[in-house]
């Protein structure tokens, strides 16, 4: 009898399981490597292969711009737990059935801004790769742990219908108390954001 994979029954029909996890990372050079190894390994034991190289990039956009702009200055804010200011940011899954929500928490207070980019930077282009590959996306309000940037990916042959950011939204709420849940109509993609770089 061939082994079942997480998220299908025999014959290959997917379960509609629901998962979550939750990753520490240092401010460090391997950090970016670090969270899209856990980011396959993650989706490949939640059986969602198919959403593996997507969540790969747009992760590894997160994180780098997580270090990027959400470091504070050493002591500046504390970072929402379970991180520490050894490891001052969050990586995180939510799944349901085939969708999974990929998040970056990080103690800075920047939203990020889609801006047009320089053709002739190396850098600047994060924000449009992840538009390109995402479902949706958005940020919540920076409060004093900082703030979270996430992604929704769907199937190709599938339709958003759960919205897994509800359940990363209630997660909040019991860590760190009722500011994130009014970060559901604050943030969005489409939304204009303060000009801070």
């Amino acid at each position: 009898m061939a082994p079942l994979h997480a998220g299908q029954l025999p014959g290959g029909r997917a379960v509609d399981t629901a998962g979550f996890a939750t990753f520490p990372l240092p401010d460090a050079p391997e950090t970016p490597s670090s969270a899209r190894r856990m980011t396959r390994t993650t989706l490949a034991g939640w059986g969602l292969d198919a959403l593996t190289d997507d969540a790969t990039v747009i992760v590894s956009e997160l994180v780098t711009n997580a270090m990027r702009y959400g470091l504070p200055r050493q002591g500046e804010r504390a970072p929402l737990p379970p991180a520490t200011p050894r490891q001052p940011i969050l990586l995180t899954f939510v799944h349901c059935g085939g969708s999974v929500l990929c998040a970056v928490f990080d103690p800075g207070t920047e939203v990020p801004r889609l801006k047009e980019p320089d053709h002739f930077e190396e850098s600047g282009r994060g924000l449009h790769v992840l538009e390109s590959l995402a479902e949706r996306w958005g940020w919540t309000t920076p409060d004093r742990h900082g703030k979270a940037v996430w992604a929704l990916l769907v199937p190709p042959d599938a339709s958003a219908e759960w919205e897994p950011l509800t359940r990363l939204l209630l997660l909040l709420e019991l860590l760190s108390g009722p500011s994130w849940l009014k970060s559901l109509g604050a943030s969005a993609a489409g939304e204009e954001a303060p000009e801070t770089r």
